[in-house]
């Protein structure tokens, strides 16, 4: 029935791409573990609500930082431009399916995740740095600069 995990999420397509999931979650992890999709929408900017990506779920584990948190890891991942995907709900973490949400995974072009390149779940990027300040202050991770001196 293709079932999915909905998310309302601040991070962007390239930080969930190179990171292999989307992460910094609190849900029922047994649950979680038997959706077949994660389908994100983005909880940031000009936007916000929109759906843009839609991944293969591989694994829900918890975050080393957090273990009351997780992150829906994805083995492929397909772009979507679906506008206000994201109705208001009350949580940010909606189980669905993809019919309910309109999406049909045939007409997808998924790509693999490249697991050179993502991200160790315990190592902290500047795009991960900057989604999470952004999460704390409520504001856009372009309205947030790192600067690191040598």
């Amino acid at each position: 029935m293709d079932t999915a995990i909905l998310t309302f999420t601040a991070n962007s397509l390239d930080e969930i791409v190179s990171k292999g999931g989307d992460w910094q979650w609190k849900l029922n992890a047994d649950r979680a573990r038997t959706q077949q999709y994660l389908v994100c929408s983005s909880s940031v900017g000009i936007n916000r609500g929109n759906g843009f990506l839609v991944g293969k779920i591989e694994s829900v584990n918890p975050v080393p930082e957090d273990e009351k948190r997780f992150i829906i890891g994805i083995s492929e991942w397909a772009k979507i431009n679906i506008p206000n995907l994201w109705h208001g709900y009350r949580n940010p973490v909606r189980y669905t399916n993809l019919k309910e949400l309109g999406i049909n995974p045939s007409d997808l072009k998924f790509e693999k995740i490249s697991k050179d390149t993502a991200s160790p779940s315990n190592s902290l990027t500047i795009a991960a740095a900057k989604a999470g300040l952004a999460k704390h202050y409520e504001v856009s991770p372009d309205n947030i600069e790192i600067i690191i001196k040598c």
